[in-house]
């Protein structure tokens, strides 16, 4: 039933969009009308003046009587067969021939009608794209007109782009750095001949590597058909679908999230996003690339206010917002926190990039309005691009974050754009002394702090640690701290994520651990995934327990293990700094100093 009622209004729109046309001479009176003009009022209209609304009559009378042959169009409400009055735009065309030079041949569209159908559709877009995100599905589409081939994914609210490149360009990108199996290449040429063919249906099935970047072979199926578009256009259009049972699918699907997509935020991570820029910035020839650098204003009083569980959920809906915003006109990404970056290639135009970033300002300012009384979550943005601020994606990128920490001077929520006759000077003075003095400025910082925390240590050593280890939460944007103790080493002591998999890192006792430690009490380890084959027991409790990045400190010696100290990043793997690591260190110590103390 309800499927019927729905398909009756969708058949109720359309029909008040047919349309409705008549001729009128100079005094509004209709002389000729059709069917569909006579269904929207209801009757056989004799004069236009029966039907127009009240405040809009003197109007249209003159709009009507001052008609000189030429096109004209004007808005106006009419009474419709309900009794609404209606905005509709009322056309008077051109003046057809030298006979009846008295008529004028009129149109009108009822502009509400529009908005609804328009609804409709959008409507229906968004659940047939919500129905494709549920199990992430991949679709393609071809253009004749420009040569593109694009490749798309899903997600519950979202589309990623994939590939978005000329057709040859990709083909020989796929065949070249092998992402086509070997014994397929005739079946994926023969693909690439049907889509450019626009053969109306066509399905080919071959063994490659596209979604998986190169790390893993699956066999896709890809299903196209010709599409005639609302102008008249055709393009090709079609699903991915691969060829496999449940079991190496879902797989194969975790292993394309955990390599492409930030696992909070659903954009892609690091090491995706830097990879496409510095691919667009080396492939483009025509078109500017802008690297964009968003970070979000007053985040840290966030996650002191409301803690990070909500400021994780802030962070998903940053990320949300911005590929809605930014759409096809560019990729997402985060880099690291509550920054992220924005390539756009192909957006030329100035004023054109300047409305992208202040809509993105704007929208991401009214998602939070109403979620605080007390503060408001903006963005600052930096951007550069090329060819103008260089060519290469380091120095785009350090150009960008430069601009960025101008917006955040001027005082956040402000988009900069990098410009040598404001910038230039500047920003390589910063060059000579930045990287030190951030670097050594940092190191100072924290030295200080922990001078304070040695002196509240002789004082009261429990609520020393305690401060210390939730500064390096903040600080160091840990995801999780974890204590494991005693004989078994079982957790008992943790801030931030509770981790999952095993509850115990009894893997410490194992010799391919000890490896790891190379001597010392301590392993700072960047990126987990590389030390599986040095340490299996260890690789996996990290996979289970979902950790990328992780420094562990023993507590006491190795030969007299009382616990472990671990800091972790379960969001995307990162190299640890010096300081993050002496900090650890440090807290290991005064733990264990603490357990002595109190055995004593």
């Amino acid at each position: 039933m309800d499927n019927k009622a729905t398909e009756k209004e969708k058949f109720e729109i359309v029909h008040k969009m047919s349309r409705r046309i008549a001729s009128v001479d100079k005094y509004c009176v209709v002389s000729v009308s059709n069917k569909a003009f006579e269904e929207y009022f209801g009757r056989i209209v004799d004069t236009l003046l029966e039907v127009v609304a009240p405040q809009d009559k003197e109007r249209l009378i003159d709009f009507i009587e001052n008609y000189d042959g030429t096109a004209k169009s004007g808005m106006f409400k009419f009474i419709n067969a309900q009794g609404e009055e209606r905005y509709n735009h009322l056309f008077v065309y051109q003046q057809r021939g030298a006979g009846n030079g008295h008529m004028r041949d009129i149109e009108i569209v009822d502009v509400e009608s529009i908005e609804e159908a328009n609804k409709s559709l959008r409507d229906d877009v968004s659940k047939h794209k919500m129905l494709l995100g549920l199990d992430r599905e991949y679709t393609f589409t071809y253009n004749r007109d420009n040569n593109i081939f694009s490749m798309y994914r899903y997600d519950v609210d979202s589309r990623d782009i994939i590939y978005k490149a000329d057709i040859d360009d990709w083909k020989r990108q796929m065949l070249t750095e092998g992402y086509i199996e070997k014994s397929d290449k005739e079946m994926f040429t023969n693909f690439i001949s049907e889509v450019r063919s626009y053969t109306q249906t066509f399905s080919t099935k071959f063994k490659t590597s596209m979604r998986t970047y190169n790390k893993v072979m699956e066999t896709l199926r890809f299903i196209g058909t010709v599409m005639t578009k609302s102008d008249g256009r055709k393009i090709v259009v079609g699903r991915v679908i691969p060829e496999a049972d449940n079991r190496s699918y879902n797989q194969i699907s975790d292993m394309i999230e955990e390599l492409q997509f930030d696992s909070l935020t659903h954009v892609y991570n690091k090491k995706t996003i830097t990879a496409y820029a510095v691919k667009c910035l080396k492939e483009e020839k025509n078109n500017r690339v802008t690297i964009a650098v968003l970070d979000v204003d007053h985040f840290k009083k966030v996650n002191d206010v409301y803690g990070h569980m909500y400021g994780d959920k802030i962070l998903a809906r940053v990320g949300r917002k911005l590929k809605e915003v930014v759409g096809e006109d560019g990729v997402v990404g985060r880099i690291g926190g509550d920054e992220f970056i924005i390539v756009f290639n192909g957006i030329n135009d100035e004023h054109a990039l300047r409305g992208m970033l202040r809509a993105i300002r704007t929208q991401i300012k009214w998602e939070f309005v109403d979620d605080f009384e007390d503060l408001m979550i903006t963005c600052s943005i930096g951007a550069s691009y090329s060819p103008n601020n260089g060519t290469e994606y380091e120095e785009l990128f350090k150009k960008a974050d430069y601009c960025l920490y101008v917006a955040k001077e001027k005082g956040r929520d402000r988009y900069v754009f990098f410009r040598d006759d404001l910038h230039k000077e500047s920003y390589e003075n910063s060059l000579n002394t930045k990287d030190k003095n951030v670097n050594d400025g940092r190191e100072m910082k924290e030295l200080r702090f922990l001078s304070g925390i040695m002196e509240e240590f002789a004082q009261d050593g429990r609520k020393a640690v305690d401060e210390l280890l939730h500064h390096m939460y903040d600080s160091f944007k840990l995801d999780s701290i974890n204590l494991y103790w005693g004989p078994n080493l079982n957790r008992t002591y943790y801030i931030g994520v509770e981790l999952g998999g095993p509850m115990s890192a009894d893997y410490v006792n194992t010799e391919e651990f000890r490896k790891l430690l190379g001597g010392k009490n301590h392993v700072a380890i960047g990126f987990v995934g590389r030390q599986t084959d040095i340490a299996p027991e260890f690789g996996m409790a990290m996979r289970e327990k979902r950790v990328f990045s992780t420094i562990h400190c023993i507590v006491g010696t190795q030969n007299n293990v009382k616990g472990i100290f671990t800091i972790d990043r379960c969001k995307e793997s990162s190299q640890w700094a010096e300081y993050e690591i002496e900090m650890a260190v440090v807290a290991a110590s005064l733990i264990n100093i603490i357990a002595e103390s109190e055995n004593n």
